[in-house]
């Protein structure tokens, strides 16, 4: 029983690193921010869409 509640608590939480696209004003270009960690590990793959994503800021990207 303790698996599974585990194993759900994971998969809910593997929700909560959402994909951001941005978009160059200059040329319309556009790029996504994703995670590479497997979903167990919602916290770090958020941290890598929020690295990428302020990339993208200084870069003068805007969110869409």
């Amino acid at each position: 029983m303790k698996a599974i509640v585990s194993f759900a608590a994971v998969f809910l939480l593997s929700a909560c690193a959402v994909p951001t696209v941005y978009q160059d004003p200059k040329t319309g270009s556009t790029a996504q921010c994703t995670a590479t960690t497997p979903g167990m590990f919602p916290i770090i793959a958020q941290g890598e869409i929020n690295s990428c994503s302020s990339a993208y800021e200084r870069m003068g990207w805007q969110r869409r």
